[in-house]
C-alpha cells in the first residue's frame, strides 16, 4: 500500500512541467502580454507588460552571471548579452511610449523557439533560468 502523501507527490510530479517547459510558458505569457500592450492605447497595460519584461530578463541575467556548472560559459555570455540588449530597449520603450514593442516580442519569440527546439525532458531547464 502506498502512503497517501507519496501518492500525492507522484501525481504532482507526473503532471509537473520540466524546467524548460516552465521557461517556455513564461516566454509565451510574455509574448502575449507584449503583443496586447503593443496593440493597446492604455498606458497601464504597456507599463505592466514592460515591467514584467524587465523583471524576467533581470532574473535571466542574474541566473547566468554566476556559473552553476550546468551551462557553458559561451551560453551564459549569450544570455547575459541578450538580456542586456532586451533590457536596454525595454528602458527606452518605458521612456518613449511611442516606441514599438515588436523588437521585444521578436526577441522573446526567438528564445521561445530555441526552448521548443531543444531536446525535451530536461529537469534542470535551460541556462535561461537555471
Amino acid at each position: 500500500m502506498i502512503h497517501p502523501a507519496l501518492r500525492a507527490y507522484q501525481t504532482v510530479t507526473e503532471t509537473s512541467l520540466t524546467g524548460r517547459e516552465a521557461e517556455a510558458v513564461c516566454f509565451r505569457m510574455l509574448i502575449d502580454e507584449l503583443e496586447a500592450a503593443n496593440q493597446s492605447a492604455d498606458s497601464q497595460v504597456r507599463s505592466r507588460a514592460l515591467d514584467r519584461h524587465q523583471r524576467l530578463w533581470s532574473m535571466i541575467m542574474k541566473a547566468n552571471i554566476l556559473d552553476n556548472g550546468l551551462t557553458t560559459e559561451e551560453d551564459r555570455r549569450l544570455f547575459v548579452r541578450l538580456a542586456d540588449q532586451a533590457q536596454k530597449y525595454g528602458v527606452q520603450a518605458i521612456l518613449d511610449p511611442e516606441m514599438s514593442l515588436v523588437p521585444l516580442i521578436e526577441i522573446a519569440e526567438n528564445v521561445l523557439a530555441g526552448l521548443e527546439m531543444a531536446p525535451g525532458g530536461s529537469e534542470q531547464g535551460s541556462s535561461a533560468l537555471a
